[in-house]
């Protein structure tokens, strides 16, 4: 009986003493106000400890302590007090100056809150600076900041650089960045890579988030990931870039996706995967983009891709891919499935989709129609091996594809030529009527985003956002 309440003693003073630990770290946890506390940010974050907030008040901040603002490994937040059109970072275009600095390890639990950076100049990082660090950076606006390429360097990442890190960047925007060398105007992401033990192989240690963000009228790409890192993309648009909107390149060889996300109208293409590197893209809008090759995707030799429940409508290739290009692939794989690929435009070849392929491309269930190209092959050119084009609705059927079926090289099974009775093509509204024969076929999911087709002046017209509503 005593051993029994002996016990029981221990397991309530335990818990006792864990309540009054919890009461303590609430205490003592404490709120920093600048200016009125502290006279910079820089000054409210080295007054600071773990778990303490920094509010700032409204204002523009610049000069000595208000830029390059380094969180020294802290996990604590540093948040304005009314949003980021209320404070503002501002770097005055000099050199050598960014907004903030994550260079000691921080974690998830070092918080940047609610501000606008602006007006920076640094070779890697123009507005943010992450190496070796993963913060969470949230509600907050970069722009017109700039990676500057210095003599021997290449400049990347004009809005915000990530090197070995899990950074978190949620419901921000991160627009009108430059990236002189062309890497990452809006965002770069780069990391290193371990040898996974007894087997020799390299993995990819690091995958960086971008969640519900705005990255557009960058100069540059708007997201270029590679070497070893890798990124999800969700729930995002992408827009009006230069360069490609998304470029995974380099061994970036993890679990890149993006996921319900709008890549649209980037001057230099929608999407790349090239260099040994594997990118998934599921539910998602990829229209309206131009390139010389693969206007909506572009999948080079060694690339990996997997698309799903995708429309990869009205892009534009100057020559080959209107839609997607394959080319020349020897080493990688390349699956399409349940996607809608649909008036897109290639001067040459392959107004929908073209592939050269040496390995393995498969297309099914899947909806090629109303494409164009400036040669016979308006909707799909195929040459190679390894191609198989199964349970689809292609315009034209094997009519002008390039190459026809052997049941080895190129497998063409239980495909269909027929209407597949949009509701509104003319609208940009691609989902199929109830007597639609193709309703196995196309994105099986309420894809996300709106597709914009019709541009009145400066403004387009926009179709249902289907998956939000």
């Amino acid at each position: 009986m005593g051993d029994k309440m002996n016990t029981y003693r221990s397991s309530i003073y335990i818990l006792i003493y864990l309540i009054l630990i919890c009461v303590n770290t609430s205490t003592y946890a404490a709120t920093i106000d600048v200016p009125s506390d502290q006279p910079t940010i820089q000054a409210g974050i080295d007054a600071a400890q773990n778990g303490d907030t920094v509010i700032v008040a409204n204002g523009v901040y610049k000069g000595e302590g208000n830029v390059n603002i380094d969180f020294k490994g802290k996990q604590i937040t540093v948040k304005s007090e009314n949003g980021p059109e209320e404070t503002v970072i501002n770097c005055l275009w000099i050199p050598n100056t960014r907004g903030f600095i994550f260079q000691n390890e921080e974690t998830h639990s070092s918080v940047l809150d609610g501000f606008t950076i602006r007006n920076g100049v640094q070779e890697f990082g123009g507005g943010i600076y992450c190496n070796n660090a993963s913060p969470t950076i949230k509600n907050s606006v970069i722009s017109w900041n700039k990676a500057q390429r210095n003599e021997g360097g290449t400049g990347r990442g004009g809005g915000i650089y990530c090197f070995n890190s899990n950074a978190i960047i949620i419901d921000s925007t991160i627009s009108n960045n430059i990236a002189e060398y062309t890497y990452g105007g809006g965002v770069y992401f780069d990391g290193t890579s371990e040898i996974k033990e007894g087997l020799g192989l390299r993995e990819t240690r690091f995958q960086p988030k971008l969640i519900n963000c705005l990255i557009s009228e960058n100069t540059g790409s708007g997201v270029f990931i590679q070497d070893f890192a890798s990124c999800e993309i969700r729930d995002s648009k992408i827009i009006h870039n230069t360069l490609r909107g998304v470029v995974c390149t380099f061994f970036s060889r993890g679990d890149t996706q993006i996921i319900g996300c709008e890549i649209a109208q980037n001057t230099g293409g929608g999407v790349e995967v090239s260099e040994y590197s594997i990118l998934k893209i599921n539910d998602s809008i990829i229209k309206q983009n131009t390139a010389k090759y693969g206007g909506g995707i572009y999948c080079s030799p060694s690339g990996n891709i997997v698309v799903s429940d995708s429309i990869i409508a009205q892009n534009i290739a100057t020559k080959w891919g209107g839609g997607i290009e394959v080319f020349e692939s020897k080493w990688g794989d390349v699956e399409i499935t349940r996607c809608t690929i649909t008036r897109n435009t290639a001067s040459v070849s392959g107004g929908g989709i073209y592939v050269y392929c040496l390995t393995s491309f498969t297309l099914t269930n899947s909806i090629v129609w109303g494409n164009h190209s400036d040669d016979r092959n308006p909707e799909v050119y195929v040459s190679g091996r390894g191609i198989v084009f199964r349970s689809n609705d292609i315009r034209d059927g094997l009519d002008r594809i390039g190459q026809e079926p052997d049941g080895n090289l190129f497998i063409y099974e239980d495909n269909i030529d027929k209407d597949p009775l949009f509701i509104n093509s003319d609208r940009g509204d691609y989902r199929l009527r109830q007597d639609s024969p193709a309703l196995g076929m196309g994105p099986q999911t309420n894809v996300g985003g709106a597709l914009s087709v019709v541009p009145l002046g400066k403004r387009l017209v926009m179709w249902a956002d289907m998956k939000r509503k």
